[in-house]
């Protein structure tokens, strides 16, 4: 962590920043502008024929170059003159910011002055917004969470691209706007978040356009910063808090609060190093966790290339973009689908999928910077849509060394735990959720989800809905998880009074095993399930993956102390395009989808049914997310074993059959093309698993 006195040491030596000091108070000044317009933020002049050479002749980021020519200027005018909401902050700020961005580089890279003049009237329409962000502390101060932080940055770029586009004394006054809208706003809500205790409260500004939807499910905000400190919240305006104080320190006129707004900055992001896991995984998931490690590492950039510091990072990013790797399900529907756990995943729904996902502007920064082949193939490969951030970190210099196509089971430092046999559409995925509680979680542990043959067969319903007066809220609890329910009720989970953050509820792995063919992993979520109901004595799921048939067998153990209940396994099918077909017997289960199957056999210690269902929600909802409901008969403790088959849509069926005694459970599997065999040891609250 950086001292007070760490950070002069740095300023002082800054060829940007020149610190003067006299006693106690501490001042920065300008030098010597450097010789032409920039740009000075993320790169130097020297880099723009590299830059628009990729802009304009690489393939990789042709579809970029593309979709910023063909935006509709004369749209984008009229919104700004006639249309624009200047206390709009779900989306109209975002808007205008991202014009300004994003027309700035294009015309960076082609020299079109019309797509200059845009980014100068968004820019400018940005200054009439009288505050960028909707959260205020005390009722007065503004707090700068998201759009404050992207407005930021959208102006530092604006002014960093424009160049000498812009007048020297209008690009000062944008300077001060983002002094004063922007990093004034991102301390202050950095600062509650480091000193909670001392936070007035956290409130939404009436006259923002999310104050109506925010009422109409008043989540309490009292815990609010508390609950910010080791989420992606933090890292935004960290990193928009240093990327500003370096645009003001690199175009600017001197300004006394930089001292402050950069340790700040430094302290909130240094924090992130204990929050990503030492093997790199994030537990927000890819997607917040790609948001959280954009705020940071441009943050990085940005200071290192302003000469104002090397700050370096103890944050593993290669381990970072394997954990991205790792979490990658390539399906027909999407090539860039991830596991979805918790919040992760992109929605599904057209409405809220619109937007591209862009996520290889990080793997290419860090190929860049630890010259890693691995995270050069996932950008080019998985990363989705290239964004112009992607363009900026692009090095062509570092070959692509793709992931061996093989079996493997991955165990993150999250007790999150990924099978597969590659990473195309056709190869099996499996997934289990252990691990303890996170931001954006859902009641989900030991939950599972089965992707194969391009399709996902056994899933976790993507991204409920935030508020909790919305009764599809339900879906975050484990009664919407392919996983088990004692008498109807699942693990511990919150109201959502206070938003999506974490509970308390843990999991972890304990035993594992691998062979020819073959892996398990067992995970006890035994204290998830206590703390929400004392009677409960054990809940532990077994999977084993059998890579060549393929075929994953499900083996839940569940005990209670006193009194009996119904123990269930629930399965989920993915029909959000109408194309799931479920079907049941007495003894199995079918969830068919138009590129493949999953055929199960059930086995159980007592009596039980397999039947299909759906959740009691809006009906909209509720036919997108059918499911199976494997379910005993009262009972003290039982043992239920699902054996999954997976194949294409044309593939005949596996022949499945279980033999038993008091001690263990036998599960024998024979396709037409391969067997396998195994025996379950269920006299413990933890069974062993024999292969």
């Amino acid at each position: 962590m950086f001292s007070r006195r760490d950070i002069l040491k740095l300023l002082a030596v800054s060829p940007v920043l020149t610190l003067v000091a006299s006693g106690d108070n501490l001042a920065f000044k300008v030098p010597v502008k450097k010789q032409g317009s920039g740009p000075r933020l993320f790169f130097s002049a020297e880099d723009l024929p590299r830059l628009r050479r990729n802009f304009s002749k690489d393939t990789r980021f042709a579809e970029l170059r593309e979709n910023m020519l063909a935006l509709d200027r004369d749209a984008e005018r009229t919104f700004l003159r006639s249309e624009v909401n200047l206390t709009g902050h779900r989306s109209d700020i975002r808007r205008v910011g991202e014009t300004a961005q994003e027309m700035a580089f294009l015309y960076l890279m082609t020299g079109d002055r019309d797509a200059a003049e845009l980014s100068v009237e968004s820019a400018r329409t940005l200054m009439r917004f009288p505050y960028w962000d909707f959260f205020l502390e005390g009722g007065d101060k503004v707090v700068g969470v998201q759009r404050a932080p992207a407005a930021t940055i959208a102006v530092s770029c604006a002014i960093d691209w424009l160049g000498d586009y812009v007048a020297s004394k209008e690009r000062q006054s944008w300077l001060s706007v983002i002094g004063e809208r922007g990093c004034e706003p991102c301390y202050v809500g950095l600062h509650n978040v480091r000193h909670p205790r001392e936070t007035i409260g956290w409130s939404i500004n009436p006259e923002s356009d999310y104050y109506s939807e925010r009422s109409a499910f008043p989540n309490d905000s009292t815990r609010r910063p508390e609950i910010t400190q080791t989420i992606n919240l933090r890292a935004a305006p960290a990193g928009a808090l240093a990327i500003g104080s370096a645009a003001i320190g690199a175009w600017g006129e001197a300004n006394p609060e930089m001292e402050r707004w950069l340790e700040m900055a430094i302290f909130s992001m240094e924090v992130f190093e204990d929050v990503y896991m030492p093997d790199g995984s994030y537990g927000e998931g890819l997607h917040y966790g790609n948001y959280t490690s954009e705020s940071i590492f441009f943050a990085l950039a940005a200071l290192k290339q302003t000469g104002v510091m090397d700050l370096g990072s103890g944050i593993n990013w290669v381990g970072n973009v394997r954990f991205m790797l790792n979490m990658s399900m390539a399906t027909a529907e999407n090539p860039y689908e991830v596991v979805n756990i918790g919040d992760n995943g992109r929605y599904r729904d057209a409405a809220r999928s619109s937007r591209p996902e862009y996520r290889s502007a990080l793997p290419f920064w860090a190929a860049r910077e630890f010259r890693d082949g691995a995270a050069q193939w996932f950008g080019d490969n998985l990363g989705a849509q290239h964004s112009f951030w992607s363009l900026i970190f692009f090095d062509d210099s570092v070959p692509a060394i793709p992931p061996a196509e093989t079996v493997k089971t991955w165990y993150s430092d999250l007790d999150w735990v990924v099978a597969r046999t590659g990473y195309k559409a056709d190869d099996l995925v499996v997934s289990l959720r252990s691990g303890v509680g996170w931001n954006h979680e859902h009641a989900d542990r030991n939950s599972l989800i089965v992707k194969c043959y391009r399709e996902q067969l056994i899933v976790d319903p993507v991204r409920p809905p935030y508020a909790f007066s919305d009764p599809s809220w339900m879906m975050r609890t484990t009664a919407g998880h392919s996983a088990i329910l004692i008498d109807g009720e699942g693990h511990l989970y919150h109201n959502g009074v206070e938003g999506t953050n974490s509970t308390i509820a843990q999991a972890r792995i304990v035993d594992r095993g691998e062979g020819s063919g073959y892996s398990y992993f067992t995970s006890d979520a035994t204290h998830a399930y206590r703390v929400a109901n004392v009677e409960v004595q054990s809940v532990v799921r077994s999977i084993i993956v059998f890579f060549d048939l393929p075929a994953v067998v499900v083996v839940d153990r569940v005990s209670k102390w006193k009194t009996p209940s119904k123990i269930e396994a629930r399965f989920f099918g993915d029909n959000w395009d109408g194309a799931c077909e479920l079907s049941t017997g007495n003894d199995h289960f079918e969830i068919r989808r138009p590129g493949g199957f999953a055929q199960a056999r059930t086995f159980c210690r007592d009596t039980f049914s397999v039947e299909t269902d759906r959740l009691p929600i809006p009906e909209d909802r509720a036919v997108k997310h059918p499911f199976v409901s494997v379910k005993s008969e009262p009972t003290m403790a039982t043992t239920i074993v699902t054996a999954l088959c997976l194949g294409r849509s044309e593939d005949p069926t596996t022949e499945i059959t279980f033999t038993s005694s008091t001690d263990d459970i036998g599960v024998a599997l024979k396709a037409v093309t391969a067997s396998a065999s195994c025996r379950i040891l269920d006299t413990e609250l933890v069974p062993a698993i024999q292969i």
